[in-house]
């Protein structure tokens, strides 16, 4: 008798075999901060745990520490639920925004290290476009998920590649695998509106090409054998199911050598949390010292799409106020626009002694029989110092 295994079928199957198998290796990362007016942060994402303490994340998954006057992180093994482990380190990559989070206590007892080796593309040809790919996560406020889709392209900016696959709000971070458990690397993302226009469908992964090439990379090769979870895919042939079978040292071995190892870390920063940020329900904010120099940034997001007059463009003028953080002043005021059109007059000024910064635009839109809008994306960035 000769059965015939649907597509959809073997697609779901293999949705099973890898939410078991990397469950316990996907990490829901949450960071408190109590910023400066003493107003608490809560922010996060998802992330993927490499050898037993390491784990690989987006870099504006994790806010930055010198924003907050006490600032923890935490990373939760297999659920949002699990037992918290802290963060006592964070390693970045803003260009790629990635970031590498040091556990302050290996995860070795999660069950995670057992779930060995993990292979990982390493050339885009072995994921060409309409590769089947397999998400997971922590979207919103839900538990681990996992999603399908495919790979759309390879060419997007930054070296990234698009997919279909559904991502939410706190996707962000979470490992993306093919169809054979193999690691095509983490989300990062996706666009949502485009020009007023509702968009869906349109998310990135930064692929491991890139990961590997980060100055990052050097943490992860550092880890000893087996315990490193990162192996070469070499052997398309080798079904999902007997990966568990190999080691990392055997699968190492017959990629001959692993991804190339970069030589220095530049470009990636690197901090480390002290004990009085790692823990900041034992630390009084009043302890704690304030930095003499803060950014900020705003976005603006503005579209004039009225057209008052028939037959000729109509301006007008438009300005927001962003005001200084308690205690501090503002020095200086930039901007970078993103997307614009009929934008002018673009300016910011720093006003009462730097209590508040006002930026101010024009927009033009087309007449009535054209109906042409204008719009301006940006974000304004504010640099302050202690006013003290």
């Amino acid at each position: 008798m000769l059965f015939i295994i649907s597509g959809q079928a073997l697609a779901d199957r293999a949705a099973v075999q890898i939410a078991a198998r990397y469950n316990v290796r996907t990490v829901h990362v949450q960071f408190v901060g109590v910023m400066y007016n003493g107003k608490q942060e809560v922010g996060g994402g998802s992330g993927l745990l490499i050898g037993d303490n390491l784990v690989l994340t987006n870099s504006h998954v994790v806010g930055r520490e010198e924003n907050y006057k006490s600032f923890e992180v935490d990373a939760r093994l297999g659920s949002r639920n699990a037992n918290p482990i802290k963060v006592g380190a964070i390693h970045r990559d803003d260009v790629n925004d990635l970031a590498l989070l040091e556990l302050a206590q290996p995860a070795n007892d999660s069950g995670g290290a057992s779930r060995c080796p993990m292979p990982v593309i390493n050339e885009s040809q072995q994921a060409p476009m309409g590769t089947q790919l397999y998400l997971l996560g922590y979207p919103l406020d839900l538990d681990l998920s996992i999603s399908s889709g495919l790979i759309s392209n390879q060419t997007s900016p930054n070296g990234r590649w698009q997919t279909d696959t559904v991502m939410n709000v706190g996707n962000s971070g979470g490992p993306a695998f093919n169809e054979f458990g193999a690691l095509l690397g983490i989300a990062v993302g996706g666009i949502v509106k485009w020009n007023d226009t509702q968009v869906n469908g349109v998310n990135f992964i930064i692929p491991a090409t890139v990961i590997a090439a980060s100055p990052l990379y050097k943490l992860i090769a550092a880890i000893p054998q087996p315990s490193v979870c990162w192996t070469k895919w070499v052997d398309t042939t080798i079904s999902f199911e007997n990966w568990s079978k190999l080691n990392s040292t055997h699968v190492q071995t017959q990629a001959n050598q692993g991804v190339k190892i970069p030589e220095i870390l530049a470009g990636a920063l690197h901090t480390l949390l002290p004990e009085d940020r790692r823990l900041i329900v034992n630390v009084p904010i009043s302890q704690l010292v304030e930095p003499k120099q803060i950014e900020r940034s705003y976005t603006v997001d503005k579209t004039k799409d009225d057209h008052p007059v028939v037959f000729a463009e109509h301006s007008a003028d438009y300005a927001e106020t962003f005001p200084a953080e308690p205690g501090y002043r503002i020095t200086g005021c930039s901007w970078h626009v993103e997307t614009a059109n009929g934008a002018g007059n673009i300016a910011c000024a720093i006003n009462d002694g730097g209590a508040q910064a006002r930026f101010t635009y024009k927009l033009t839109s087309g007449p009535a029989v054209d109906r042409y809008r204008g719009w301006l994306g940006a974000t304004v960035n504010l640099s302050q110092i202690l006013a003290k």
